[in-house]
């Protein structure tokens, strides 16, 4: 296999995580599953990165040291090494594996999800905890594909969107998987991407400009491919339509780029698996990139994640879709994302009262509102306008006194 244009695309995940403006420079630090060494192309650590300079601020996952632990993503209960006559369990042992193919950032929970090759299986990384601790969904495959072995199958970019639901792509682009991150979590394989008729030969499904790379979120529900080859494709998540965009310039020709996130200031930040030569920002309106001035060599990153998202500063209208996430024990909603007429708001032991339930869409418009007297624990159906459109939304919970006491990010399709 040619790792290092498609598998080469594969491990190393960067996420932006928080911001320190000082008189000379606006520092981002990011979270990184990368090798002990720069130049090393055995990912299997989670370290924090200055991007700025390049260092490690911080050791997150060290991949030499065995004081973590393993869990079902479903049950909670751990999940201890079975050892056989070929000694214990890798599943369990090495659970960030060397060429994991793909990480996604959710802020809302404070993990990352990550999707090992050669496994089939979505698992994350509680990164709250000071010891470690990982989460498996445990046999369950993560994508309908039967042969793990064929470069096609492997899942190769991954993100959070703006809906709040993680979206995983494999090298082909024959498998959209989309899974929810909430207390009951559902994967579904949406489908395969479809060419925009004006794609010509860029097309998303090609090898020499589809496969690899990482994929980033806007802040209008679609989401950005950017190829290992440097090609930009934009993809609707409704229907699935891959359009091509651009082709990254201003790259050295041994630079693939592998991993892609947005920056605090708005712009793309690359990186590649094919060399630690530096990390690059790109305008992603001209699509122009210029060198990162780091000192040295930087540890090679192969995928990369946050949770900002691209182009929310030309649409000050969907800031909506960003604002803090109020969570609370006792309220929650299901299903999301929503294909019926209504969405169930869950009080579970909440005190009684008058509570408010409004859907409001990105602008901040209320689309309804509904009075619920709670008395303990019911649930309260909110029902959807019909022709309601597609997209996402924000249910509101207020109390009594109009406090907000729950908020959270509803998809309809």
């Amino acid at each position: 296999m040619r790792y290092s244009f498609t598998l080469s695309a594969m491990a190393t995940c960067l996420l932006l995580a928080n911001t320190q403006v000082s008189a000379q420079q606006k520092l981002t630090t990011a979270y990184a599953i990368t090798s002990s060494e720069k130049g090393n192309f055995n990912w299997t650590d989670v370290k924090q990165i200055d991007f700025t300079t390049g260092t490690v601020t911080r050791s997150i996952f060290d991949s030499k040291q065995p004081n973590f632990t393993v869990y079902n993503a479903r049950t909670g209960k751990e999940i201890k090494a079975v050892t056989t006559q070929n000694g214990a369990t890798p599943n369990v042992t090495v659970p960030v594996a060397s060429l994991s193919a793909a990480c996604a950032y959710d802020q809302r929970h404070n993990r990352l999800y990550y999707a090992p090759l050669f496994t089939n299986q979505l698992r994350y990384l509680d990164l709250g905890e000071q010891v470690p601790k990982l989460y498996y969904f445990e046999n369950e495959n993560f994508t309908p594909a039967a042969d793990l072995n064929n470069e096609a199958n492997h899942i190769t970019r991954m993100v959070i969107a703006a809906d709040g639901n993680g979206y995983a792509l494999s090298n082909d682009a024959n498998h959209l998987i989309r899974f929810t991150t909430g207390r009951k979590p559902v994967i579904t394989d949406l489908g395969a991407l479809q060419d925009d008729a004006n794609n010509g030969e860029r097309s998303i499904h090609a090898k020499t400009t589809g496969w690899g790379g990482d994929m980033i979120a806007d802040a209008a529900d679609n989401l950005y491919v950017i190829s290992a080859y440097r090609q930009v494709f934009k993809v609707n998540i409704q229907t699935r339509l891959a359009s091509w965009v651009a082709e990254i310039q201003g790259l050295p020709a041994t630079f693939t780029t592998n991993g892609a996130v947005v920056d605090n200031d708005g712009d793309l930040i690359v990186s590649s698996a094919n060399t630690a030569e530096a990390y690059y920002k790109v305008d992603m309106h001209s699509w122009l990139a210029t060198r990162i001035d780091i000192k040295g060599t930087v540890f090679n990153a192969s995928d990369l994640a946050n949770g900002n998202l691209a182009f929310a500063n030309d649409k000050p209208v969907i800031s909506l879709i960003n604002r803090a996430i109020i969570r609370n024990d006792k309220i929650s909603m299901y299903p999301n994302p929503v294909a019926t007429s209504w969405v169930n708001v869950n009080f579970n032991g909440k005190e009684s009262g008058r509570y408010t339930i409004q859907l409001v869409d990105l602008t901040g418009k209320i689309i309804s509102e509904k009075i619920a007297m709670v008395n303990g624990t019911q649930s309260v159906p909110v029902f959807l306008k019909a022709g309601l459109a597609k997209g996402a939304y924000m249910i509101k919970v207020l109390s009594n006194s109009k406090k907000a006491v729950f908020t959270d990010k509803l998809m309809v399709e």
